[in-house]
C-alpha cells in the first residue's frame, strides 16, 4: 500500500494511492495527519477503507508534500555502501557514521531543489528512507523491523565544499532545499527483501547511479537498533540509509547538479522521486 500526504485546493490531506488517484483518509479518520495515523496504528484500517472506496482526487490534481509532513527527527547514515570502502585494507568502518538533517533541507516530489548561491558543488545521493511507525528505545536488532511503518525515497543532497568548511557535516548537509523526500511511502509489507532493491539515479535521462542495497555495509535493522541506543525513535522519524556509488564527486571532473537539470531517483517497488534543479 502506498500512503501519501498532499495538498489539494489549499487543503492539506493524506490518503492511500489507488489506481491513478487518492482515497482521502483525512476525511474518513480522526487523525490530523499521516504521522498521527501511523502512530494510531491505523494502517490496516486505511487499507480496508481504500479497498472499498473509489479515489477522491487524481494524482495529477495535487501538490505533493513530504510523506510525513513534519518528521521530528531525520537521521542519515554516511558512506554506508561498499562502493566507498572497497579499497580500504581494514575492510571498512566498524561503526556507522550518523548525523542529523533538518526537514527544511529537503523539497517534496516535484518541487525544485536549489543550487546554493554560495557554492557550485551540489551533489546527489539516492537513498532508501525508513519511516518509523512506533516509539522505541534500545530496540533489539532482531525486532527492529517491527518498528518500521514503511519506506520512501530520499535524495540526500550534499554541498561538498561546505563539508570541508570545519570539522562537521552539518553545514554541507543542511543547505535549504538541497535534497528531496518522496513521492510517498510504501508500507513495510510491500518489500520482502531489503537487500535486493535496485537504486538508480538519472540526471536529464543520463544514468548517474545504478546500485543495489545488497552493497549496504550496516543493514537497516542494525542501523535502527544502533540509533535507538542514543535516541528515542518516534512515529514519523526518518532514517536515510546511505547511497551507492556514482555521486557527482566521484567523477573526474565532478558532474555537479546545475540549474535547469532534472533528477529522477527510482527504487522499486517504492517508485520514482523527481525534482527540477534551480538556482537559489
Amino acid at each position: 500500500m502506498k500512503l501519501i500526504s498532499f495538498r489539494h485546493m489549499g487543503r492539506e490531506a493524506y490518503g492511500v494511492i489507488k489506481d491513478d488517484g487518492i482515497v482521502d483518509m483525512s476525511v474518513r479518520l480522526d487523525h490530523q495527519n499521516l504521522k498521527n495515523a501511523i502512530a494510531g496504528l491505523s494502517i490496516n484500517e486505511m487499507e480496508k477503507l481504500a479497498e472499498a472506496t473509489d479515489p477522491d482526487v487524481s494524482l495529477d490534481a495535487i501538490e505533493y508534500m513530504f510523506p510525513v509532513t513534519s518528521p521530528e527527527k531525520i537521521f542519515c547514515v554516511g558512506r554506508n555502501y561498499r562502493a566507498y570502502h572497497e579499497v580500504l585494507e581494514d575492510g571498512g568502518p566498524k561503526w556507522p557514521s550518523i548525523f542529523p538533517r533538518f526537514a527544511s533541507g529537503f523539497s517534496p516530489h516535484g518541487e525544485t531543489i536549489l543550487c546554493p548561491a554560495v557554492s557550485e558543488q551540489l551533489d546527489y545521493e539516492a537513498e532508501i528512507g525508513v519511516i518509523i511507525g512506533k516509539s522505541g528505545r534500545h530496540i533489539p536488532e532482531d525486532q527492529a523491523l517491527d518498528y518500521v511503518a514503511g519506506y520512501t525515497i530520499i535524495n540526500e543532497g550534499s554541498v561538498r565544499d561546505w563539508q570541508s568548511k570545519g570539522t562537521q557535516n552539518c553545514p554541507g548537509k543542511n543547505f535549504h532545499r538541497s535534497g528531496a523526500i518522496g513521492p510517498w511511502m510504501v508500507t513495510r509489507d510491500e518489500i520482502d527483501d531489503l537487500d535486493s532493491l535496485q537504486i538508480q539515479t538519472t540526471v536529464d535521462g543520463e544514468i548517474r547511479q545504478d546500485g543495489s542495497s545488497e552493497m549496504m555495509i550496516f543493514k537497516i535493522p542494525f542501523v535502527i537498533s544502533h540509533i535507538s541506543k542514543f535516541q528515542w525513535l518516534e512515529p514519523g522519524d526518518i532514517i536515510a540509509t546511505g547511497s551507492p556509488g556514482g555521486s557527482a564527486i566521484e567523477n573526474d571532473p565532478p558532474n555537479w547538479l546545475k540549474p535547469g537539470e532534472k533528477i529522477d531517483i527510482t527504487i522499486e517497488p517504492i517508485g520514482t522521486l523527481s525534482n527540477p534543479i534551480a538556482a537559489e
